[in-house]
């Protein structure tokens, strides 16, 4: 069975406008919503973004069943401890629905580049922004065993403890547009999301043959097509065994449309 999740723009949306658009997405039987991590509109010549936390915290307490995260938090400016404590605090808000995203961040010269080149950050090569996405990963892993202590070339910590409350890790899942970063996320965390590219087919059957001995959720993120019936044809991902497609919803959130596909996908 695949689901289907939404990813909401923050480009352009009041908060209260995506706690809206969550809402009517967790009455209509969607299976998460997610949102993205950006600080600047500018990149894409949209007034303002927000803050994924932050939304994310006021969906989780306005809805009851769906998922919520980040798709995808960006550990190139933001500390993998930091990124412990406000998913562990999402945990909390939501009753066990959170779910990480998170991302190795943009290449240089990339869209959202300039984002992080405003405020000073280095992005580094592309082997660099791989190697600081697994560290992270590992340090957030660590932030809910116990106290921290981690000899890393980009996160080093020592006697961190007591970053997030008593609750279960929410599921990492690593957003890939690439098979090299899909894999490690494969062997690093519990899920990969994979942006449907040209060559999304390939990538997602090298994941499934690297992970075939252990339970990793395979999802696909593509835009929503609300020319479609169902939103976009899932059928290509229901025949390479997808756990979940996640569509793209840019603003204004198009409610009837959403809860009208959702209601045909609930049929089949």
């Amino acid at each position: 069975m695949l689901t289907t999740d939404l990813l909401l723009s923050p480009f352009g949306a009041t908060a209260p406008e995506m706690v809206e658009a969550a809402r009517v997405a967790d009455a209509s039987g969607y299976g998460g919503v997610w949102t993205e991590d950006h600080f600047s509109g500018s990149m894409i010549d949209r007034p303002w973004s927000h803050e994924p936390f932050t939304v994310l915290g006021a969906i989780a307490e306005s809805t009851s069943s769906i998922r919520v995260g980040p798709l995808v938090v960006n550990v190139a400016n933001r500390h993998p401890a930091r990124i412990a404590s406000a998913a562990g605090t999402l945990q909390s808000l939501s009753a066990g629905r959170a779910v990480l995203g998170i991302g190795a961040g943009a290449a240089p010269g990339a869209l959202y580049a300039g984002e992080y080149e405003a405020i000073g950050v280095d992005l580094g090569d592309l082997d660099a922004r791989r190697r600081r996405l697994v560290e992270a990963i590992e340090v957030v892993k660590l932030a809910w065993a116990g106290p921290v202590d981690h000899d890393g070339e980009f996160f080093p910590v020592r006697g961190l403890h007591s970053v997030v409350p008593d609750v279960p890790r929410p599921p990492i899942i690593v957003g890939a547009n690439s098979a090299e970063t899909a894999l490690l996320g494969a062997r690093h965390a519990d899920g990969v999301n994979v942006v449907r590219g040209a060559d999304w087919e390939d990538v997602v059957r090298e994941v499934v043959d690297v992970s075939a001995d252990r339970a990793l959720e395979l999802s696909v993120y593509d835009v929503i097509d609300l020319d479609h019936p169902l939103g976009g044809d899932p059928e290509p991902m229901l025949e390479l065994g997808v756990d979940r497609r996640v569509l793209g919803v840019p603003h204004p959130y198009p409610l009837a449309p959403l809860d009208e596909i959702a209601t045909r996908l609930a049929s089949i």
